[in-house]
């Protein structure tokens, strides 16, 4: 009926419908019920809410389970799946491990390391930028939080991170700095994240529906 969105879309006329609604499924298929038979009315409505539908599908699809790779054979980095062999060291480490407990492990160390590598860097470009620096970074894996900040301006950071992309990394980044500030979720902090990342309100959607999970 209108192809624009790559997606299903479900037509279910509701004559007793005063008006027309349209929802997404988490399966990312468009669901429209409407009182009205018109198609061509249907496809201007569709066309209307076009921008609202694209981004919702957009959030539906970036917002997948991480672990969409063969454990022992790819690995999530930075918002990208590559071939295990893509990193030496790490292919292999497990090419030598039958023991899937142990390949998690060196999936986490890997993990680990490239935090440590790369997140200290992005700190301090945003905390020169914002003015405001931790007195302290600490890296582990946190089953349900991307990143935290405590009341002795103690920033801790999900080493799960590094299966992002580069803009969700540095919205984690800039949401715990802002905390130095700002120990709440109030509109002055949201105010502080948005001055830095324009794009902070899509990325903190895209963040609530990825949770750290498993490897």
């Amino acid at each position: 009926m209108f192809d624009a969105f790559n997606s299903p879309i479900t037509l279910h006329y509701r004559p007793r419908n005063r008006n027309t609604y349209i929802t997404i499924t988490h399966e990312g298929e468009v669901c429209v019920r409407t009182p009205f038979k018109d198609m061509k009315r249907v496809r201007t409505l569709l066309k209307e809410r076009e921008g609202w539908i694209r981004s919702k599908l957009t959030l539906i699809r970036s917002s997948q389970p991480l672990q969409q790779y063969s454990l022992g054979e790819s690995i999530r980095f930075r918002g990208e799946i590559f071939p295990l062999s893509h990193f030496p060291a790490l292919s292999a480490k497990i090419q030598q491990c039958n023991n899937p407990i142990n390949i998690e492990k060196y999936y986490f160390d890997f993990y680990k390391k490239e935090a440590q590598l790369t997140i200290p860097s992005r700190v301090s470009y945003y905390a020169r930028k914002m003015g405001l620096a931790p007195d302290e970074i600490i890296f582990k894996r946190m089953r349900r939080r991307w990143g935290s900040c405590d009341s002795r301006r103690r920033v801790t950071f999900n080493t799960l991170m590094m299966q992002l992309t580069y803009e969700q990394i540095d919205y984690i980044i800039v949401h715990e700095l802002a905390h130095l500030k700002h120990m709440n979720h109030s509109k002055l902090f949201h105010a502080l994240v948005g001055e830095y990342l324009p794009e902070h309100k899509k990325v903190r959607a895209e963040l609530r529906a990825i949770r750290p999970l498993g490897h």
